[in-house]
């Protein structure tokens, strides 16, 4: 039985309006999968995997003057020794010390060159020569540090803290 033109009429009609909001479906479900994968991507590096060592935990906090940031590369209860400077224990007190560091100097850059690692399971110890370039807050001026480290760092909830950190400045050169 064929259909008459107002059927053939009424089924136009409903299937264009049936198009009408499939198209317009399809366009919110694009834009709501656009936005997931935009979200997705801004936010991967608020989800990046913590660093691999210590030292990547450190240096780039280093380099940014970030006293908090610096801290969280230490476990609660470290022990750390920089040249010239008292013994500090615990996380506070390292960050203190790095707080103060950081009001007095800019830093310009801080290199690690690690001589020797050993690590076994969630624990690692590793040692090498570092040097610092900073530039003071007070007069302008830029020194450069360098000496050797030695630290231990433990993996503690899936990142690596220092548990030990020593840090001494280069001797001076025979004759001095």
């Amino acid at each position: 039985m064929a259909a008459s033109a107002f059927e053939w009429t009424s089924i136009n009609h409903k299937e264009g309006c049936l198009v009408r909001k499939t198209n317009l479906l399809l366009k919110n479900c694009l834009k709501n999968c656009v936005m997931t994968c935009v979200l997705a991507v801004s936010a991967s590096p608020l989800m990046a995997a913590p660093p691999e060592s210590s030292q990547a935990c450190w240096q780039p906090a280093f380099e940014a003057g970030d006293a908090d940031a610096v801290a969280q590369c230490y476990a609660p209860d470290a022990v750390m020794w920089l040249p010239g400077a008292p013994m500090m224990k615990g996380r506070d007190a390292i960050r203190a010390g790095y707080a103060d560091f950081f009001a007095a100097s800019t830093i310009k850059s801080a290199k690690l060159i690690e001589l020797g690692k050993v690590s076994h399971g969630n624990e690692a110890s590793s040692w090498g020569t570092f040097t610092v370039v900073a530039i003071s807050k007070t007069d302008g001026k830029e020194t450069t540090e360098s000496g050797r480290y030695t630290d231990v760092s433990r993996r503690i909830d899936g990142r690596w803290q220092y548990l030990v950190d020593h840090a001494s400045d280069d001797p001076p050169p025979a004759g001095d």
